[in-house]
């Protein structure tokens, strides 16, 4: 496999390695360029359509092949299963690419298994990135409806990987107490934060670097309100949503953008009246800005964007990790979880024109943007890596 990963000087050589989902990558790329500016070296580990992103933040891209993803399945457990057939495949050209050029800490995706498997065989720290919860009790039942994590299919595969590789503790250890965690959101949204099982854990908020390479959005002059609407990366083939919030929320005096991916900007949603844009994608921190209320899956990244900017949220969840998104939102009052089935027009006009107005919610949303400015971001996650390599000096070459 070819490496397109070029040697530069750094304090230390940090890995990182990933999936091949925006909401994987996105959260992690203000951390990558932290540790940049502070002399450190980086390689990071994904496929070709992130290796601009990657670059961007002055990492080297170490690229592996993987076959087309497609929109996940809303079964969790399936998709978890595919995803382990991407680490699978990515192992021998991962292991080819860093062939002499042994790091001196991995970090990794929570399903970036590639990465604590090679590290165990290079002898170095791991630490594992989190854009979504951390273990706690009750996850496995929440996100994949089954008792116990070694049912999902394919990990008695996994399980044989990480006896081979000599990674103690098989899949339970590996994937529901890792030794260290950083996760992108702080501690109140963490669901059963007294339950988890991780080693150590810094909560240290989402990290949210230059965006420049999406392009910039500035709402017109006299927009009104401006509303937001996204589903995401991975469950955006809704057309039949998008027309359904286009009937809700477009009117005098509102500005409505909705961000629908490739697929349906390509078909189309039908004939949508002034006031309302449609868009493949959009840079969604400078619609969020000047949002008043986002419509959104309830993907962890796009709730922490929203609420990094002060906006309150509207949550219509596509499957079982965004539904757990959708009730923590409710249940510290930043916002309104509607279940996809009850997501009418007039349910959703409902719930917008609700949150515009309503003070407490607005109050919750400041309090949690003071907690996530509080978490301290990149840095706070860049001296976790740090005190890694420190306390692990033989690691380091």
């Amino acid at each position: 496999m070819e490496s397109t990963a070029v040697s530069m000087p750094g304090r230390a050589h940090v890995a990182v390695f990933n999936v091949p989902m925006a909401g994987h990558v996105m959260p992690t790329l203000g951390v990558v360029r932290e540790l940049v500016d502070r002399g450190h070296r980086v390689s990071y580990a994904v496929t070709r359509e992130f290796e601009s992103q990657v670059r961007a933040v002055g990492a080297e891209p170490v690229v592996y092949e993987a076959p087309p993803q497609g929109e996940a399945p809303e079964d969790m457990a399936q998709g978890v299963t595919g995803v382990l057939g991407v680490n699978l495949g990515a192992l021998p050209q991962l292991e080819a690419a860093y062939a002499g050029d042994r790091p001196d800490v991995v970090l990794y995706d929570v399903y970036a298994w590639a990465g604590p498997l090679l590290a165990a065989q290079w002898k170095i720290p791991v630490v594992q990135l989190a854009p979504t919860h951390i273990p706690y009790d009750g996850l496995v039942q929440d996100f994949f409806g089954l008792a116990d994590i070694s049912l999902i299919p394919g990990f008695p595969e996994l399980a044989q990987a990480l006896a081979s590789f000599g990674v103690p503790g098989g899949v339970h250890a590996l994937t529901l107490s890792p030794p260290r965690c950083v996760a992108f959101f702080p501690k109140r949204f963490q669901r059963r934060a007294h339950t988890v099982a991780a080693g150590e854990v810094h909560w240290v908020g989402p990290v949210i670097g230059d965006r420049s390479f999406q392009g910039r959005w500035q709402a017109p002059e006299g927009a009104g309100q401006v509303v937001y609407v996204s589903l995401g990366s991975q469950f955006n083939r809704r057309p039949e949503f998008y027309r359904t919030c286009v009937e809700a929320l477009a009117g005098p005096g509102r500005h409505v953008v909705l961000s629908v991916g490739e697929e349906v900007a390509r078909t189309g949603i039908g004939p949508v009246p002034a006031g309302v844009e449609v868009h493949a994608g959009v840079p969604q921190m400078d619609v969020l800005a000047a949002a008043s209320v986002f419509v959104t899956h309830g993907g962890m990244g796009s709730v922490m964007e929203a609420l990094s900017v002060g906006v309150p949220m509207v949550v219509v969840p596509q499957m079982a990790e965004q539904r757990v998104n959708a009730e923590q939102v409710r249940d510290v009052g930043v916002g309104m979880y509607l279940p996809r089935e009850e997501a009418t027009a007039d349910a959703l006009r409902e719930a917008v024109l609700a949150l515009g107005s309503d003070e407490r919610v607005a109050g919750a949303v400041a309090r949690m943007r003071e907690e996530i400015e509080a978490a301290g971001g990149a840095e706070v996650a860049a001296q976790v890596v740090e005190k890694v390599l420190a306390d692990c000096p033989l690691a380091a070459r």
